[in-house]
């Protein structure tokens, strides 16, 4: 410790001057915050390529042109000593606060890059103290990353595994699949009860129409779209209530789902609304997704306001594949939820009528998709499962990660819609077993393979959250295999 203190010393007293010391100082706390806060979003090595591009070998080497410019040519002399602290001040100003606006706020950018530049010059003689709070800052930002680095490279992953007796299934009967995720639509049950209270009473009657079961005691095993979507298609119990490393690659494909579709010669297609799942770029093990990588954002930046139209490209690929066995799994971004945040909040009376204005819009989307598949492959099997409820009642989705004891709060946040058009309307004697999507593909396979022992090693129907108010960082279970409302720690 005290060399290095003695080298901090030598590096602040002397006057030498450090060009790609200070260009590495500009960046390095933007590149360690970027992973620090972003890590699932990031986690690639593309990214990870591209990010120490942009803040570390960018401003190397324009810190050392500039540099060796002002060396060489005589009429800068004058102006070298203001190279270097005018640089860095610049640079670590652009990357600080576009890292807080997301690099759109221009003006704001502008004036903060000409404010820095002038410190720079006035602070020019104690400017090498501040570098060394600059590298003060990235150790800071470091450390608070080590857990979550520890977490991706040692936690557990044996939900990942694929179980074999699953993989193995040969199926007896082969219809197209079609699986469809209206984000945050709550079960047909709790939408009807306090605090929804909402009459669907005419979209349930078109579903029932359509050949469709509703199972109203469906719910998810988890709060959010990657969890609840991670154990569905892993067939498992992950047991984490925030960060899930890998959960993106299983959604992307890599999963027993995909696996046993494919042994019993399924096309395998992916059609997401937007590209929220493949942000740090898994490889997509589906045959085809209606997005290349290449419309993926790098960073994540304008993601969520990318939409597109997936009706009419599904209605032309289910003409395309006639006489062929396919599976769909389509994501559609509504009714989703309540805000996310307190300070986006409108209060919870509000929120609640704006989820069901969003509840109204998805109820007309799933009529016309459900009608194009339905007209173009009257036999299929089709199962609309939600990933998570609505969260209504609460004025923030984040209330939820405090503990609840109020039943019908917890069941807002879980509660799932589930309905599922069986192959000449019989459903299999088994299915008043489903009651969580980490069983929902056993039991569509048991169907499919005539094979009810897959059931036997179904996983517990629980759900769980990660309880942050007081408890920091423990994995609740909140409601049990009965569907009773718990608070149960789970031991790791």
């Amino acid at each position: 410790m005290s060399k290095l203190k003695k080298n901090i010393e030598y590096f602040v007293e002397n006057t030498k001057d450090y060009p790609i010391i200070f260009a590495i100082a500009a960046g390095l706390y933007a590149f360690v915050y970027v992973f620090a806060s972003n890590f699932m979003l990031v986690n690639s090595w593309f990214q990870l390529a591209v990010v120490f591009c942009v803040y570390i070998v960018f401003p190397v080497v324009i810190f050392s042109v500039s540099w060796e410019v002002s060396k060489r040519l005589k009429f800068l002399h004058k102006f070298q000593q203001y190279v270097l602290p005018v640089l860095n001040a610049m640079f670590f100003g652009f990357y600080f606060v576009g890292r807080i606006y997301s690099f759109q706020h221009k003006k704001m950018m502008l004036l903060t890059v000409v404010i820095a530049a002038l410190l720079a010059i006035g602070l020019r003689k104690q400017y090498k103290k501040i570098i060394v709070l600059q590298f003060i800052m990235a150790f800071v930002a470091f450390a608070t990353m080590i857990p979550t680095l520890y977490k991706a490279m040692f936690d557990a992953d044996e939900w990942r595994s694929f179980p074999e007796e699953v993989v193995q299934t040969k199926f007896t009967q082969f219809p197209n699949i079609y699986v469809i995720q209206p984000d945050g639509y709550v079960n047909f049950t709790e939408l009807g009860k306090d605090p929804y209270n909402f009459q669907n009473g005419e979209f349930e009657a078109y579903l029932q129409n359509s050949g469709f079961k509703l199972y109203k005691d469906f719910r998810s095993n988890y709060t959010s779209t990657i969890l609840s979507n991670g154990s569905m298609f892993s067939m498992k119990q992950h047991y984490k209530g925030e960060q899930l490393f890998g959960a993106r690659e299983v959604i992307a494909g890599k999963n027993p789902v995909i696996e046993t579709l494919k042994n019993n010669e399924y096309e395998t297609f992916l059609f997401i609304e937007n590209p929220y799942v493949l942000l740090n770029r898994p490889e997509i093990q589906y045959d085809y997704c209606n997005f290349s990588m290449d419309e993926v954002p790098w960073f994540g930046i304008g993601a969520f306001g990318m939409r597109k139209e997936m009706i009419q490209p599904l209605a032309e690929t289910i003409k395309k594949q006639q006489g062929k066995r396919s599976f769909y799994f389509i994501e559609k971004i509504l009714p989703g939820h309540i805000s996310t945040f307190k300070s986006a909040s409108k209060g919870a009376a509000t929120e609640r009528e704006n989820y069901l204005t969003q509840v109204k819009k998805a109820n007309e989307w799933l009529k016309e998709i459900t009608e194009v598949i339905i007209q173009n492959d009257p036999n299929s099997l089709i199962v609309i499962a939600a990933d998570h409820g609505g969260y209504v009642g609460f004025d923030y989705t984040k209330q939820f990660f405090q503990k609840q004891t109020d039943e019908k709060l917890v069941y807002s946040g879980f509660s799932a819609a589930l309905a599922i058009k069986w192959p000449n309307k019989q459903a299999p004697s088994y299915d008043a077993q489903l009651k969580t999507p980490v069983n929902l593909f056993r039991t569509v396979f048991a169907y499919l393979g005539d094979n009810e022992a897959l059931l036997d090693n179904k996983e517990e129907d629980a759900s769980y959250s990660i309880i942050t108010n007081g408890i920091l960082g423990s994995v609740y279970k909140y409601i049990d295999a009965d569907g009773k409302v718990v608070f149960e720690e789970v031991e790791r």
